[in-house]
């Protein structure tokens, strides 16, 4: 094709499932009778009306052609369409795509005549949502109409609307999805569309979610068609309560995960008219840990901070407020993430994220938009995102002097915060207070309040909190170890108030800590008195304090007998469990520490 006559027969293709979706998809189709008794506008639209080629037929091909439109309102397309010149010959096929390249229907053209409008008229009408983009196309033998520039500004008819810029599709693959543009050229390609008046019925709920396939990076969902009384249209899938992705068929892949990290993914159905399902149940699970450490008794000072990657030598910069871009004065000591994202440590950034390295920072830092990695860097830094700001912050092999986050409360909240493989030789995570909030593989050791007067945490969480994953740390308070000092908890998770009308904690893994007790200050301080689902404590282990009161009374889980403890038993319908927490050595070695922190010589 000449893109000097790359031009656009816009004709909107309207296709029900494509044939490989209906089979993976195994989705329920529905009798056409049924389709049409629920459709109570008996107007036909079409994108184009009476616009017609602006240039002479194109001798090019063979060639997909299409456009890109959308419907403001939910509808079923009843026919494709496209305009044939003269001398165009053989036969065509009409396909209707997904904006993301799915197949959804074909159909092909019989009885053509030489030029004009053709039409083929659907076996079964496909149903389309409301404000979804979708593509027409139909197949050029050798010749084409066009129009350049027709498609550079929207083009409405009723409900119906190509989009502006970038359409005018093609691909020179045969039945390839066209996603090429040149010059916004119209090819005339086109559909009709009947718009439903109304449809208040929402589909059922997906069934049978399960991840499979799960890497270190990457897991893939599978789940049952929905049904539906006119037909679902896509499935919405969300990740750890946000929407990631619409689909049309009911399995995707889902990339970009974390190393180590706690996922949880629903999804929800949606027809033509724009009703959701409740969503379908939960599939939880953690990707794979390829660090090499599974417990936090394994780590030592030189596997972490910038020492535990080689940074000896640092650029001391400047802290300040960073709010997207990287600041002035930092120098080489930073770089930008290109088009695409990248892995950091097993952890993936999306593009424009700024990455400072060796990096010794003189005050805090405050993050209030976009994404920043701190890397091997020394310094301090507040992620104080404004809710639904997208962006959010990690320290990797960092020492800290301050890791803190915003919260609800505070109408603060960083889309993600990640802490792994940090140092933290005099301080903790005080202030952590946001959702979304991973800490693995740090060494943490906070210093007490001289005067008495502060509770002093190693990781502080406030409450009304969920996807908090604290695993595979070690952590201890640095002395003095008696009153009057101020130490509370090395994993502090309080119930100080709700956020965002949430006062409990969902979706929360505590395993893998190596807890050093000493006389004064409790190392785990479980959620109480508020609701806790989908919470698992595992595999944490506790030395043995000689100073003791007890087995059943030590500062190892606090316990107050005015608070209830919530159910971590397996059955308790709360997806909670608390298994294989043991005392690491002393005179219980191996016996297990249980919520109310009674020793027991059997697991919970």
């Amino acid at each position: 094709m000449k893109k000097t006559y790359r031009t656009c027969i816009t004709v909107l293709i309207a296709c029900t499932l494509m044939g490989s979706w209906l089979t993976s998809c195994k989705r329920e189709l529905l009798p056409e009778k049924k389709v049409m008794s629920a459709m109570f506008s008996a107007s036909t639209y079409t994108v184009l009306t009476t616009q017609r080629p602006g240039l002479p037929p194109v001798a090019d091909g063979p060639v997909e052609l299409g456009m890109r439109f959308k419907s403001s309102t939910p509808g079923t397309i009843t026919k494709f369409r496209y305009y044939k010149v003269a001398g165009e010959t053989g036969t065509h096929t009409a396909r209707l795509w997904s904006a993301n390249g799915n197949l959804l229907k074909t159909a092909a053209f019989v009885a053509e005549t030489d030029t004009g409008w053709q039409t083929v008229t659907l076996d079964i009408p496909y149903p389309i949502g409301a404000d979804t983009v979708y593509v027409i196309a139909v197949n050029a033998q050798s010749r084409y109409a066009a129009t350049t520039q027709g498609m550079a500004n929207a083009i409405s008819n009723g409900p119906l609307s190509s989009i502006a810029g970038n359409n005018g599709v093609y691909n020179y693959t045969s039945g390839g999805f066209p996603a090429s543009s040149y010059n916004n050229t119209n090819y005339f390609r086109d559909i009709e569309f009947v718009p439903t008046q109304g449809d208040p019925e929402a589909p059922t709920a997906p069934a049978n979610l399960s991840a499979t396939n799960i890497t270190a990076s990457s897991a893939t969902l599978s789940w049952s068609a929905a049904t539906d009384n006119v037909g679902v249209t896509a499935y919405e899938v969300y990740r750890n309560g946000t929407l990631i992705d619409t689909v049309q068929g009911t399995t995707v892949s889902v990339s970009h995960l974390n190393t180590g990290g706690l996922y949880s993914f629903y999804v929800k159905a949606r027809d033509a008219f724009g009703n959701r399902s409740a969503a379908s149940k939960l599939a939880d699970f953690t990707t794979l840990n390829t660090s090499g450490i599974t417990h936090g008794s394994q780590l030592t000072t030189a596997m972490v901070g910038p020492q535990g990657i080689g940074i000896s030598s640092f650029t001391t910069v400047p802290g300040g407020t960073f709010n997207g871009a990287a600041l002035s004065g930092w120098g080489n000591a930073a770089r930008t993430i290109g088009a695409g994202g990248e892995t950091i440590d097993g952890y993936w950034f999306p593009a424009g994220t700024v990455v400072l390295q060796g990096a010794n920072v003189s005050s805090r830092l405050t993050v209030t938009g976009g994404w920043l990695v701190l890397r091997g860097c020394k310094g301090a830094m507040l992620v104080d995102h404004p809710a639904g700001n997208g962006g959010g912050a990690a320290a990797l092999f960092c020492q800290l002097g301050e890791f803190s986050t915003g919260g609800l409360k505070d109408a603060r909240q960083p889309a993600a915060s990640i802490v792994y493989r940090c140092y933290f030789p005099h301080s903790g995570l005080e202030n952590v207070y946001a959702d979304n909030i991973t800490v693995l593989e740090s060494w943490i050791t906070p210093d007490p309040d001289t005067v008495g007067s502060e509770h002093i945490d190693g990781i502080q969480t406030w409450g009304g909190q969920r996807y908090l994953n604290f695993s595979r740390n070690h952590l201890e308070f640095n002395p003095p170890h008696t009153a009057p000092y101020g130490l509370s908890g090395l994993i502090a998770m309080y119930s100080d108030g709700a956020q965002n009308g949430y006062d409990g904690y969902d979706h929360v893994i505590v395993n893998d800590n190596y807890f050093i007790l000493n006389a004064y200050g409790i190392a785990l301080h479980a959620p109480l008195a508020v609701p806790v689902t989908n919470m698992t404590v595992r595999g944490n282990r506790w030395t043995w304090s000689n100073a003791a009161e007890d087995e059943n009374y030590t500062n190892a889980v606090y316990h107050n007998t005015s608070w209830y403890i919530p159910d971590y038993n397996e059955n308790s319908g709360n997806n909670n469990y608390w298994k294989d927490n043991q005392w690491a050595d002393g005179p219980h070695k191996g016996s297990y520490l249980l919520p109310d922190n009674r020793t027991s010589v059997t697991d919970l």
